[in-house]
């Protein structure tokens, strides 16, 4: 199929917003990198391919998953001259339960980043330099002007903040 250049943004934003996550959840069906990267480039060979049957609004990565999914249980059954470790029932189990931390871990991160939202400016700011590529708590220390010490005690109390704040907005949504 060929997609016109809508088409092809849209894929590439939603392919590259769970790709990690895809190759994480293969890893832990293949064990083997090199095995999750060739059932990974499978994956978006057809997930390219089938984005005609997508459903716009709909979750891309459980659709994309699904997908993953098939290709594992074909790249194991082309393996079979390999002993494999687990069952197809295990792997099953695996897939299932991927797809729930998966929900879960989206809520937490949506609730983190309402949380961090909330913080005072300061607080932002010291987060986003620390976490900035390549920072460090010293680095941090030097562009504010504070003691290490200082930037240590402030991430322990931003993050404690965070913790409580997600934790009340995960049972909140959970009740």
């Amino acid at each position: 199929m060929a997609l016109n250049s809508d088409q092809r943004q849209q894929f590439t934003r939603l392919y590259h917003g769970c790709a990690a996550w895809l190759y994480s959840y293969l890893l832990s069906l293949l064990r083997r990198p090199a095995d999750a990267e060739e059932v990974l480039q499978e994956t978006a060979r057809v997930c390219w391919e089938k984005f005609d049957q997508y459903q716009p609004g709909t979750e891309f990565r459980a659709w994309a998953c699904r997908i993953a999914h098939f290709k594992a249980l074909k790249f194991r059954e082309q393996q079979k001259k390999v002993p494999l470790a687990f069952s197809d029932l295990f792997f099953e189990r695996v897939d299932e339960e991927a797809v729930v931390m998966a929900d879960r871990l989206d809520a937490r991160m949506i609730a983190l980043n309402d949380c961090i939202a909330k913080l005072p400016a300061r607080d932002r700011r010291l987060l986003r330099l620390r976490y900035a590529p390549g920072a460090s708590a010293r680095s941090v220390a030097e562009a504010l002007g504070l003691s290490l010490d200082a930037v240590y005690r402030a991430l322990v109390r931003i993050r404690e903040v965070l913790y409580r704040c997600v934790s009340r907005a995960i049972a909140q949504e959970a009740s």
